[in-house]
């Protein structure tokens, strides 16, 4: 398989004035194409700090004094490698490394954190927070598809229901090729959004779809749209950008719709208009969801997004978790503490410890045969409808400013032997991808 992002012995740490916080201890992960990552472990075990150095949203005071994050082929974390840690050159390593990551951060890599109020605007309407991600990114794509509709004439609209119709289970290629043959890029999305609406009636389809053709635009904005099409930058002349702005901002509210819809939110041309907080929070999750997928990024990282919501909500969550990945070609990172909720969504299951993966493998391996002590007693510490007793995890979690040496488990492990106490465990193999950092599998290699 295809690897789209890799983490090779990451240690970061955070300088404090109470001391120096080890958050990542020798990180190693794959992402494939197309699969979807669960990382599990407890509070402080370094899967949300992960995330975070993979789209470069890291404070003032992080240090990375080891290891890579290899995106494209390139190493994201590179200019802030550094041995000795100084604050005015780690504060500029920052800011470079930002401004690197503009152009990947949300386009390429994207984030939904855990509190979706948090990181909604709550000044800003549904339809302009998602809006202002693409036409941040990608203002090509609303330019071409105000384009397409100005060029689109009533004939081209009959040819494509033509198409719709007596094409029913393989009208997508078609539809596409006769897309590009009239020069129309940016149509297929909007006739598909309204040909497959489960809402409409055929004959209300067909007008809509008809609906798309001829539309007006104005003689002043069509060279500087085609301009926008063409090299997907806006112009920078102070008024006119202001003016295209507006222009490319009202189309993102029709795509925003479009998204809202495909996510399965009711009423998405009234929520465009609404604010976060007359959302409820699985509605405002989606919205997060929907942000982070409007520009069809290659990562889609879930920082516990069901961790704020209510039972129920979780169960829609986790459905269209689900159903994302077969609607977008993206890699998922899905973190949660809950080890049931990863088995769910997941294809496998890495374990964090103490900021390092202790084990990693096939969700059915990682559930039905635990190798690690740790990853063991987590699944333990999960209620069953079987009645069968919980037992809570024996000691504490390490004061990552001054962890334990050896093995960072071997304080709570109850299989300790006198090898962990001075020895960090590599990473064993054992077959089928399973990987266990343990010195109890080292004959096993």
């Amino acid at each position: 398989m295809e690897k789209v992002l890799e983490v090779k012995d990451l240690e970061l740490k955070f300088v404090t004035r109470r001391g120096i916080y080890h958050a990542l201890n020798g990180v190693n992960l794959e992402l494939y194409k197309g699969e979807v990552l669960g990382i599990a472990g407890e509070s402080g075990s370094g899967k949300s700090t992960l995330l975070l150095s993979i789209v470069g949203l890291l404070p003032k005071n992080a240090w990375v004094t080891k290891g890579e994050i290899v995106y494209n082929g390139k190493n994201l974390v590179k200019d802030l490698l550094a041995e000795k840690y100084n604050k005015k050159r780690n504060e500029k390593a920052i800011k470079k490394l930002n401004e690197k990551l503009q152009s990947i951060r949300g386009s390429k890599i994207s984030i939904v954190f855990q509190d979706p109020m948090t990181a909604l605007n709550p000044v800003l309407q549904i339809g302009y927070q998602i809006a202002e991600a693409i036409y941040y990114h990608n203002p090509s794509l609303l330019a071409k598809r105000i384009l397409s509709r100005y060029k689109a004439t009533k004939d081209d609209m009959r040819e494509i229901l033509k198409i719709l119709k007596n094409y029913k289970e393989d009208y997508n290629e078609r539809l596409l090729n006769y897309i590009k043959s009239r020069d129309l890029e940016g149509l297929e999305e909007q006739v598909l959004f309204i040909w497959e609406r489960n809402d409409l009636h055929d004959i209300k389809k067909e007008k809509l779809i008809m609906s798309l053709a001829g539309e007006r635009v104005s003689r002043f904005a069509l060279p500087f749209l085609n301009q926008v099409a063409r090299t997907n930058k806006v112009p920078r002349i102070p008024i006119l950008s202001r003016f295209i702005k507006r222009i490319l901002i009202k189309e993102g509210y029709r795509k925003a719709v479009e998204i809202l819809s495909a996510l399965n939110v009711p009423n998405p041309d009234k929520v465009v208009f609404m604010y976060p907080h007359e959302l409820s929070g699985g509605m405002r999750q989606r919205v997060a969801i929907a942000i982070a997928l409007v520009n069809n990024p290659e990562i889609v990282l879930l920082d516990e997004p069901t961790s704020a919501l209510d039972v129920t909500v979780q169960a829609q969550v986790l459905s269209l978790v689900k159903s994302l990945r077969n609607k977008y070609n993206s890699s998922f990172i899905f973190v949660s503490h809950d080890l049931s909720v990863l088995y769910e969504v997941s294809d496998r299951i890495a374990v964090m410890y103490a900021g390092r993966v202790v084990e990693v493998g096939s969700k059915e391996e990682i559930i039905s045969k635990p190798l690690h002590p740790y990853t063991q007693s987590l699944l333990r510490a999960v209620p069953s409808i079987e009645g069968e007793e919980v037992s809570p995890i024996p000691g504490e979690v390490p004061d990552m400013r001054n962890p334990p040496k050896g093995c960072m488990f071997h304080p709570r492990c109850p299989f300790a032997m006198d090898i962990c106490k001075v020895q960090t465990p590599p990473m064993y193999t054992l077959g089928n991808g399973h990987k266990v950092a343990c010195f109890l599998y080292g004959d096993k290699k």
